[in-house]
Parts: C-alpha cells; structure tokens; sequence
C-alpha cells in the first residue's frame, strides 16, 4: 500500500526564486555516475553544483524595497538533508504567481528544464521564468520548451523584474516589461526587446539574515560580494570575459559597477549578521576594481570584524596594498590564477601577466607583509597544454610546495569540466583557438547532461587533449598535489589518505562507467550502465549525503548553514513533514 506524500505547510510569495540541482532526481539515481571531484575546486559543493548567484540576494533585496515579497529556495539543499522528502510535495507547497529558475551557470540546464517540466506538470497555475547569462544566450531556444513561460534576459534585471511583478499583481499588460520574452494565451512567443542595459550594477545585498544549522563539525560560515558584472580581462574560456560579456549583451562596454552607496549598504546588513566574527568574507572579481575603490573598500573591510577575509588577484598586488589588505584583517588570504607553469600556456589562456619567479618572490613579500595564505589556480583544460604541460604544472606545485613548506602557500589544479562556457570566445570560435566543441545547442547540452559518463558530459576537448585526457591528466594530477601537500605538511594525512583514496576509486570506475556508456547500439549501452547500477550507486551516495568537502578543505563538513543553503521552511518543518518523524541526514558510505 502506498504510503501519503508528507504536507508541508503553504510557502507564499509574489515571486519564488528557485535555484535548481544541475541533474533532476539525482537521488537513487543508477544510469548517472557523479564521480567524486566532478566540480574539482575549493568550493564547499558536490557535483549539483549548490551555490545560487548572488543575483537572487541583491533581487530579493530590491523588490522586498517595493513591497513584493519574495523567497528564495535552494533546492539542492533541501534534496541533500532529506533524501526522502518527495519533490512533489515542495512543489505542491507553493503558493505562488512565478517561480524564477537560474540559468546562471550552463551546468543547470538539464535539472532546470525537468523542474520547470515538472512544476507545470503538477501546477499550470504557476508560471515559469528563466533567467541568467546562460537564459540570456540561449534565450531564443529556451524560450521554445513548453515547459517555459518567459525568460527574462540582462545582466541586471531588478527594474524589468519589478515591473513585471506589478504587471502580473496589476494589469497584466507583460509587453510593457524590458528584456522579456514571453507566451501569450495562445502561445505566440512575443519579443519586448533587449534594452535594458544600465551603466551601474543594481542593489547591494541584505545579508542580515542567512540560513542557520546548529553543527558540530565545523560549520561552513561564508558571506560573499560582487562589485561589478563584466570584467576588465578577456580569458577566452571564460563566458564572464569582456569579450563574452559584449557578445552575451550587446555592450560596448564590457564593465558594469555597483554604486559606493549600494556598497555601504551592503556593508551595514554586515555588520548586522549575528557573530559576523565568525564568518569568512569572500571578495568575488576584486580585481576589477580602480585602486583608488579598492582602497576605500579595504578599509570597510577593517571595520567589521570578519574571521577571515579572501581576495581574487589578476596582476600580483602591490607591496602598499599587501600592507592595507593585512591590516584590515589578519587572516587574509588572496587567491592567484596564473592557469599554467607554462608562460605561453598562460598568455594565450587569458592570464600570463607575470612568471613563476616574479610570482615567487611576490609570495616571500606577501607573507612577510602579514598575508595569512596564497591560493594558486592552475587549469587543466587551456590552449597549447598537453599532457607533458599538465605533468609540469603538477611539478611546479610539487616545487611551490616544497620551497614554501611550513607556510599556508596552496597550489591547486581545476579540470575545466563539464563545459567550457558557451558564448566564451574559446566557445564561439573553436578553430582559431584549437578547440572541439561536442554540445552546441541549448538542447545539446541538456542531453548531454543525461549521459552516464562525465566524459561524455563535458562539452568540449583540445586540439592536444581528448576529453578523457582532460578528466584522467586532472584527476592524476590532483592526487599528486593531494600527496604532496600531506608530505609537505601543508595538510593532515589522514585528510589526505582519505580524499586520495575517493579520487583513484573515481579515477578506476570512471573509465569502468565511460566504456559501457560508449556503446554504439542505444539498448546494449542502457544494459550495460544498468549492470553497473548497484556500483554506481554506491559511490553517488558518498557524494551526494549531508556532507561535503572541497581540495582546498579536504575534510567531510554538514551542509544546511551556507549563505546559499535558502530551504524555504525551517529545518524542524521539513523533518516533521517527512512520515515517520524527523529524517536523519544520510550519512556517506565511507570516508571520501
């Protein structure tokens, strides 16, 4: 006898802001391997990929200003801690006029379309917005899926977004809403046009109030800004670069600003966040900063008392602002991304604006200024780069390490997987720089997206390296950092044992999972992947738990607290809707 679908209480807003899983139903999910490491970064996240963008924060802010009320879930959250609370039941909770789905990141097409199938699906009162760089790009296709109502396209949408809600509470008349695509009743696709491109960047953020989780296991305390959309820089794989920002926009002007006073005031909902001491403060695209506001907004940031504080840098800093920077906080830390040892490699990647020795002298002067640590980004994925440059750059950190042994100096590598950005110059002119792209389309990608194997999933290869090149040459090479850094002391052993241990068992079953899923014959492929489904399950449910951990911090931490972990409802609500009293958090089949 089938048992009820748990109730959750009515959510209600003018406006949900849903952030989706990148892979609907990845739950007991046996036909889909998400192989540990598949994001490959430092960031607190598994393979669904959990941060929303920080758009939805500074949205809510702007129209909670003009009085419509406006949630956020994250929908991944609430998956992860309670892997038996049907979807179904969330999406009948709603009382809602739209649910807006980000389209941010490409790496969401496939579970955004299957929510939004599924939300009309169950309830066709409710209608579906697309948004983000990647709605933007692919606005005209995405706007065909029937499971689409509009798609609202801009780099800052907080005025088109506030006037199609009172459109929606008002007269109804949506051919009056900038940037908007949309269906009538008859579902005629209308075009508003693509005007809307303001010289600043909209609304700071309201961060007085973030998700909270009591922890025992060392709680994910992170707030976050960005100061400008667009960038100053051209990396060709990058669909934020200023040439993919013009393309992507229709702008000139590749820079976009977010005013001193939004600043400000995002800097007084700081200073409100209850133990702010406790929080780390990561500073996204600093970089693009003139030195004059970047020095103005160093010195907002010695005024409130974060635990710690992270800066992105392009060129490698000046011995004057490692001075400010290490006095507004004491453990600051600035992150580098040279991309590659090699300094062609680097150059034609978009970055190669210093060497390795000037880099390395820049991080003896940073450290005795008083900056805490130097993260260092190198890439697997770039122009040029074949397998003797990847085991070169796994050298160089092998060298970084050893030279700077006792000193929180953290080399890193990132497999650039599963796509290269559509609407990146790499992207949009393959051939002139030595690339293959397999996943072209909107539709292309969402299918991709649906393959068992993460070489088939990503989108692109190199002139020298295939696309399982890319995924073996990268996770070898992180397990090679990952064994250093345990010899050099850098990290715990035991740490490392265990995360080298997740990364050579992906390693082995990834090549096991790609050559059932490279079968010709659609049926004998199914068959195969279906043989293997036991043993892909097993390793999804050491990814996919309460739990997650990141290079840069290789031990197991619960999720729920992260200022992107938005449910909706309260922690206590969720588990007593789920039938048979609260649901304790699955926990992972072994150590990862």
């Amino acid at each position: 006898m089938n048992q009820a679908m748990p109730t959750l209480p009515r959510l209600s807003a003018d406006l949900l802001l849903l952030h989706p899983p990148a892979y609907f139903e990845f739950r007991d999910r046996r036909d889909i391997y998400f192989p540990f490491l598949e994001t490959s970064g430092a960031q607190p996240i598994t393979p669904l990929y959990e941060y929303f963008p920080l758009g939805f924060k500074s949205l809510k802010a702007y129209l909670e200003e003009r009085e419509h009320s406006v949630r956020i879930i994250n929908l991944n959250t609430i998956l992860l801690r309670y892997p038996k609370l049907p979807l179904d039941a969330v999406i009948e909770a709603l009382d809602v006029r739209v649910v807006g789905i980000d389209l941010h990141w490409m790496v969401h097409v496939q579970g955004g379309l299957e929510i939004a199938r599924r939300i009309k699906q169950l309830r066709p009162d409710i209608q579906t917005l697309f948004g983000g760089i990647s709605a933007t790009w692919y606005a005209d296709e995405l706007i065909q899926y029937p499971q689409v109502d509009m798609v609202m396209r801009g780099y800052d949408t907080h005025a088109p977004m506030g006037e199609l809600l009172a459109r929606l509470s008002g007269d109804g008349a949506l051919s009056a809403v900038p940037n908007l695509l949309w269906k009538s009743r008859d579902g005629e696709v209308r075009d508003n046009g693509f005007g809307f491109l303001p010289d600043r960047m909209g609304h700071g953020i309201d961060w007085q109030v973030l998700p909270s989780m009591e922890s025992k296991s060392l709680p994910i305390l992170e707030v976050m800004t960005a100061h400008n959309a667009g960038c100053s820089y051209n990396c060709g794989w990058c669909g934020g670069s200023r040439e993919a920002f013009r393309r992507i926009f229709g702008r000139k002007r590749a820079m976009v600003r977010k005013p001193a006073d939004q600043v400000d005031y995002e800097f007084s909902t700081l200073d409100k966040i209850p133990h702010v001491e406790r929080y780390h403060y990561f500073v996204n695209g600093s970089y693009n900063e003139s030195a004059k506001s970047f020095t103005r907004f160093v010195d907002r940031v010695g005024e409130t008392p974060f635990r710690s504080i992270s800066y992105e840098a392009f060129h490698l800093p000046s011995d004057a602002s490692l001075a400010q920077m290490a006095r507004a906080n004491r453990r600051t830390s600035i992150t580098l991304s040279p991309e590659s040892h090699d300094p062609e490699v680097a150059r034609l990647s978009g970055r190669g604006v210093y060497s390795n020795e000037e880099m390395e002298a820049w991080i003896g002067r940073a450290l005795d200024a008083g900056i805490q640590q130097i993260d260092i980004w190198y890439f697997v994925g770039m122009p040029r780069q074949d397998a003797a440059s990847v085991q070169g750059t796994v050298e160089y950190c092998t060298k970084l390490l050893e030279k700077f042994a006792g000193k929180r100096v953290n080399p890193m590598l990132c497999v650039m997987m599963p796509f290269l950005d559509p609407g990146s110059t790499f992207f949009e002119h393959p051939d002139e720089h030595g690339y293959r792209i397999y996943h072209r389309t909107l539709e292309e990608h969402r299918a991709g997206m649906e393959r068992a194997s993460i070489i088939h999933r990503t989108n692109y290869e190199t002139n020298w390296l295939t696309r399982r090149d890319l995924v073996q040459l990268g996770y070898r090479g992180v397990r090679t950092i990952m064994e250093a850094k345990a010899a050099t002391g850098l990290l715990p052993r035991f740490a490392v044992r265990d995360y080298v241990r997740a990364v050579t068992d992906a390693l082995e079953f990834i090549d096991v999972v790609h050559e059932a899923d490279s079968i010709a014959d659609p049926r004998s492929r199914a068959r195969a992947i279906d043989a293997l489904g036991d043993e892909i399950l097993m390793r999804n449910d050491r990814v996919f738990f309460s739990g997650v951990s990141a290079q840069g911090f290789p031990v197991n931490r619960e999720i729920g607290g992260r200022w992107f972990d938005e449910m909706g409802w309260e922690a206590e609500v969720l588990q007593a809707a789920l039938e048979g009293g609260p649901e304790r958090p699955r926990e992972p089949a072994d150590a990862q």
